[in-house]
């Protein structure tokens, strides 16, 4: 009886030391896993406050994109008026620098035809050209500091040699009714320059003379008189070449002696065609 008692007690005592031993690893376990669901980060959530499945975002709110686009489309828009108004801007320089209808265009085209008459050529570098330049600025009460005035006058400047140019050299050989190599050189400077410059400009000017006699000797010597221009030739720049020497020459009696080389062309000429 004792020892059967003895024997229930030992049971008991495994019994709770086991039931005790399962509730303390149960106690481990329930702490072990609080422990490690406070240690996991919050999942993210969206602006309305949804949540983001993992690994698809992070914990920044999403970027408000139709707000991006549209400071975008105001930045297209201060940037079209912008453009707009620059271009009106330009647009009202452009008319107001306008040589045509502008209060010096006929003070501008007596000028150049004076410069035509003496060089058949113009240079808006040249310092004589630009102080030109800068008085018709003026009077036409243009910005000078605007280098928009000055590329206007240029323009303007070289259609019009431009223009001269060939109306020079169709009177010298494009005239059937005048026999230009016949006239003498008088008659010659007054075909070509009395009804071009403006009547304030004298016609017999001795820079305008020389210009002439050039002219004159430039055609006797290619025979362009009687071909009447070639397609192909470079009138104005094959002339530039024999103008260059001409006036590069350091003869004192250089003109002396090319007048009286075409007059007695002239004569020659006269004298055949009889």
């Amino acid at each position: 009886m004792d020892k059967q008692k003895q024997r229930s007690g030992s049971a008991f005592i495994k019994f709770s030391f086991f039931t005790s031993t399962l509730q303390e690893s149960q106690n481990s376990q329930s702490d072990l896993f609080s422990q490690e669901v406070g240690a996991l980060p919050a999942l993210p959530t969206s602006r309305e406050g949804q949540m983001v499945p993992a690994g698809a975002g992070t914990s920044t709110p999403a970027p408000d994109v139709m707000g991006i686009l549209a400071e975008i489309l105001k930045e297209q828009k201060k940037l079209r008026e912008e453009v707009n108004r620059l271009n009106g801007a330009l647009a009202v320089a452009q008319k107001v620098t306008a040589v045509e209808g502008s209060t010096i265009e006929r003070e501008y085209v007596n000028l150049l035809k004076e410069k035509f008459s003496v060089k058949p050529w113009i240079n808006f570098q040249d310092p004589d050209i630009q102080c030109m330049a800068q008085d018709l600025i003026k009077k036409a009460g243009w910005s000078r500091s605007t280098p928009h005035s000055v590329s206007v006058l240029a323009s303007f400047g070289s259609k019009k040699f431009t223009h001269y140019r060939n109306q020079i050299r169709s009177k010298l050989m494009g005239n059937k009714e005048v026999d230009v190599e016949g006239l003498t050189l008088k008659s010659l400077h007054n075909y070509l320059w009395k009804c071009f410059l403006p009547p304030h400009v004298p016609v017999h000017d001795q820079e305008r003379h020389h210009l002439t006699l050039m002219l004159r000797s430039f055609c006797g010597a290619e025979k362009l008189f009687r071909k009447g221009g070639t397609d192909g030739f470079s009138f104005w720049e094959e002339f530039e070449k024999f103008y260059t020497v001409v006036v590069n020459n350091t003869r004192v009696d250089k003109w002396d002696r090319l007048e009286e080389k075409e007059e007695r062309r002239i004569k020659k000429y006269l004298d055949n065609s009889v």
